[in-house]
């Protein structure tokens, strides 16, 4: 006998046939131990092939002891029992699903310290032979035959009644259908069990024989004394019991409440060996197997959108994927992020690392490649910025004051400084939203709210690195792959960094031809996609991103969406992107992720439930398989994604020098009789934004830290009154004496 193990049950699959499983154990010795105090149900056996069963079936299990040290004498009850089933009569016998006798078990006995063994001990044909004759003889010996003539005449004939008359009628039905259950197993050559049940001797035994003379027929009773249960299990095959067959069987065989249901889900899947692996195939979205799911990257130009909650797997599944593209050498990459997760994947394969907020490099965003149409460029970056203000109901007039002023910057040249664009901005504003007097400009409720949200706009231009014409060749970049980190911008600038960088990627997939079609040329991939394509359908930036999605494929470009919640982006969009994963969903979006997916034959409400609880890495994948020239919808499956350990040799961050182009400026303020103006509070202004303060000293010294060079600041010189002030338009770097 092989190694006795003890085997907890963890989980099992909605869908379980307790029939099938007990047919997979190959005929294989067990025992079922119930134990009511903690709730858990453990099966003991020395087979193999039932741990390898349980695994087949999706059933979790783990090795855990049952309790009983070597050498402790327990006492057990042994109840031989009959399990009843009117199978005499042909026509009730069905093939169908039922639950166990014994299923409310744990229910009724809560709180006991009883525990309940189910013994199931193979029975050979000799066996079955043996008892079937014993049967038949008793129901032999029970008949009594007789013949009545009730003393009528038909047409000059005695006529007679004959009569059958059952003693112990009750007994004799169990018996044939204890036959009928025989002569099935005999005549099929099929597998029978001898079945017995016993109760521990504890405080409680008492009320578990209660509980099983309740739901079962008792035919015998005797008692078992075992040191181990290695001793125990041993002894359980001298029990003579009736065999019984797998569907008898299984009505007991069956397992605590408290274990967790696992939602399986019917699947159909063709492996394959060819193409980027996207994971695993997990039968039924429970059972992990070695089978790939593999996909063409041409496939991935129909578009494609990956999501989940935190933790689920997401990123890990994209990198996954994105990673064996960028060995391939074959499609050039971009990739957005919020953080510096993707920094790693970048470096390792070869993309290079854009640090917003934290570089050195010259960005000028307003650039306009030329390769592209300056007013497509601006026609499209207008509605994009427009979009990352979540300006709500400004959102249309923002992009009208947008177009206004980037109408009047490119006309000047394709690479304008970002300080005209954003002056041009403003004076939009102005004729569009204000009102001009002598003393001010009074601003309407939309021009406030315009000139608001805006303003991150605003702040992003003041920064050195953003705020020169002759900035890095986005082409150069783009041709060669980039990671644009964003982790050191703020949330609030994020939605407005995500349109500037897209629009240049844009703009540069404007460039491509049609005949792509049949193949991957770029690849863009957005982290957190959301940050500036909202759910809301009618929004411009997503009517715009429907038609790319659309026109991408013909370019032989692939859109890579990552977002938290499936319905992040709108339903419109998500119906194009043929290509999806979807980990794990919050318990409000999971309808809507299911209604995305297309599975065989299944309940919407299943499907649902599974969403929510999908484990770490495992995700359900709509995708398209190529077959020729033809790209073919499968139906849905899960997959288990590989987790990706990324190069530690990597991890070092380079860190970005002080920029030069910000310098300190001094400024000497002097009468017009040439002496200094001392103790003078001044403002130095810059995009209309008071940035910083300063007092002269008794020269009418005063001194500005970090001022962009070459760029226009407005220095005031503060007056007892307002009319009474003085203002001087100065620039970074450029020392100046002002007569006031």
């Amino acid at each position: 006998m092989s190694a006795l193990r003890s085997i907890v049950i963890n989980a099992v699959p909605s869908d379980l046939n307790p029939t099938l499983l007990v047919d997979s154990f190959l005929n294989s010795k067990f025992v079922l131990i119930h134990d009511n105090a903690t709730g858990s149900t453990h099966l003991v056996t020395d087979s193999d092939a039932i741990p390898r069963s349980l695994s087949n079936f999706g059933i979790a299990t783990s090795e855990e002891s049952i309790g009983w040290a070597d050498g402790t004498v327990k006492q057990f009850k042994v109840l031989t029992v009959y399990l009843f089933e009117d199978n005499t009569r042909y026509y009730a016998k069905e093939n169908h699903a039922y639950e166990s006798k014994l299923a409310d078990m744990y229910t009724i006995l809560k709180g006991t310290d009883a525990r309940i063994i189910m013994a199931f001990s193979p029975s050979d044909m000799a066996h079955a032979t043996a008892i079937k004759k014993a049967i038949e003889q008793d129901i032999s010996d029970m008949d009594v035959r007789v013949t009545k003539n009730p003393g009528l005449r038909l047409e000059n004939k005695n006529y007679s009644v004959q009569a059958d008359i059952y003693h112990d009628s009750d007994k004799k039905r169990m018996l044939m259908s204890a036959l009928n259950m025989l002569n099935d197993v005999i005549m099929s050559n099929g597998t029978s069990y001898k079945l017995s049940i016993l109760v521990e001797a504890s405080q409680d035994s008492e009320s578990a024989e209660r509980y099983l003379k309740s739901k079962l027929l008792i035919l015998n009773e005797e008692k078992l004394t075992a040191k181990s249960p290695l001793e125990l299990y041993a002894n359980i095959e001298r029990i003579n019991s009736i065999p019984f067959s797998l569907e008898r069987c299984s009505k007991l065989m069956f397992f605590s409440d408290k274990i967790r249901k696992l939602p399986a889900i019917k699947t159909t899947f063709i492996a394959s060996n060819t193409g980027i692996i996207v994971g695993s195939y997990v039968h039924k979205g429970i059972k992990t197997t070695d089978e790939n799911l593999c996909i063409t990257k041409e496939s991935l130009n129909l578009g494609a959108i990956v999501s989940g909650l935190p933790g689920s797997g997401k990123t890990i599944s994209a990198k996954n994927i994105l990673g064996q593209i960028a060995k391939e050498k074959g499609a050039m990459m971009v990739i957005i992020s919020p953080n510096d997760e993707w920094n790693n994947f970048g470096r390792s394969n070869g993309l290079e690392i854009i640090k917003i907020c934290d570089s050195q490099k010259p960005i000028n965003f307003f650039k306009c490649d030329d390769l592209i149409n300056p007013e497509k460029f601006y026609e499209d970056l207008s509605m994009l910025i427009a979009s990352a203000s979540n300006a709500g109901p400004y959102r249309n007039s923002i992009e009208k004051v947008l177009l206004s002023a980037f109408n009047k910057s490119y006309k000047e040249g394709r690479d304008p400084d970002p300080n005209a664009v954003y002056s041009n901005i403003e004076l939009a504003i102005i004729e569009q939203h204000a009102t001009v007097t002598n003393t001010s400009i009074k601003y309407t409720k939309h021009g406030e709210n315009i000139k608001a949200a805006l303003q991150n706009l605003r702040l992003i231009i003041s920064r050195p690195e953003f705020a020169y014409n002759n900035g890095i060749n986005f082409r150069s970049i783009i041709e060669r792959g980039a990671v644009f980190d964003l982790s050191n911008a703020s949330n609030n600038m994020k939605p407005f960094f995500y349109a500037l960088i897209l629009n240049q990627v844009y703009g540069f997939a404007e460039s491509f031809d049609i005949y792509g079609d049949n193949e991957l040329r770029m690849l863009i991939c957005m982290e957190e996609a959301q940050v500036v394509f909202s759910n809301d359908a009618d929004s411009a930036a997503n009517h715009d991103l429907e038609n790319r999605v659309q026109n991408f494929r013909k370019k032989g470009i692939g859109l890579f969406l990552i977002t938290h919640n499936a319905t992040d982006i709108s339903p419109r969009i998500r119906r194009l992107l043929q290509f999806k994963m979807y980990f794990r969903q919050s318990a409000d979006v999971a309808k809507y992720a299911a209604n995305d997916l297309v599975f065989n034959e299944e309940e919407e409400s299943e499907i649902v439930k599974k969403m929510k609880v999908l484990g770490q890495r495992t995700c359900a994948v709509s995708y398209m398989r190529v077959d020729g020239s033809r790209k073919l919808p499968e139906t849905s499956v899960f997959v288990e994604v590989p987790e990706t350990i990324e190069d530690q040799t990597y991890k070092k961050e380079e860190h970005a020098e002080k920029n030069p182009k910000l310098l300190d400026t001094l400024f000497i303020l002097k009468s017009r009789e040439g002496s200094g103006i001392t103790g003078a509070r001044t403002q130095l202004l810059y995009l209309g934004e008071r940035i910083a303060e300063c007092i002269s000293d008794s020269e009418g010294r005063v001194k500005f830290a970090g001022m962009l060079l070459n760029k226009k600041y407005e220095l005031v010189m503060l007056g007892e009154k307002k009319k009474d002030s003085k203002r001087f338009q100065v620039y970074g770097g450029r020392p100046e004496e002002l007569l006031a």
